[in-house]
């Protein structure tokens, strides 16, 4: 049972992914992301790194010169770490996905 229910999250996760993509804006000033349930929103204007909480742990996304990647997460595969800079990035074994908008809401929690 648990491995169906495993199953209908990530299929649910990577349906939002796909989404995700075909839905947000081609850059933007602003990288929002959602954590295992929490919600953040991070300026690409400043530099910097940040570290957010996931299902099973800690991970840690990089913004530089107005782009966003992720640096380390505690998946196994490491698919997300690997798939560069970009407007919109997705780890789904931790319940990571960042993209980028124009600032215009969707984020309750603001943290920087």
């Amino acid at each position: 049972m648990r491995k169906a229910v495993d199953l209908v999250i990530y299929i649910l996760y990577l349906a939002f992914f796909i989404w995700s993509l075909s839905a947000a804006a081609p850059g933007g000033d602003t990288l929002y992301v959602k954590a295992d349930g929490r919600e953040y929103a991070f300026s690409l204007s400043e530099d910097g790194i940040h570290e957010v909480e996931g299902a099973i742990g800690t991970t840690v996304i990089e913004i530089r010169d107005s782009e966003a990647r992720i640096i380390s997460s505690p998946c196994p595969n490491q698919t997300c770490v690997r798939s560069g800079w970009s407007g919109t990035l997705c780890c789904l074994p931790n319940r990571v996905i960042c993209t980028a908008g124009n600032g215009e809401g969707g984020v309750d929690a603001i943290s920087g």
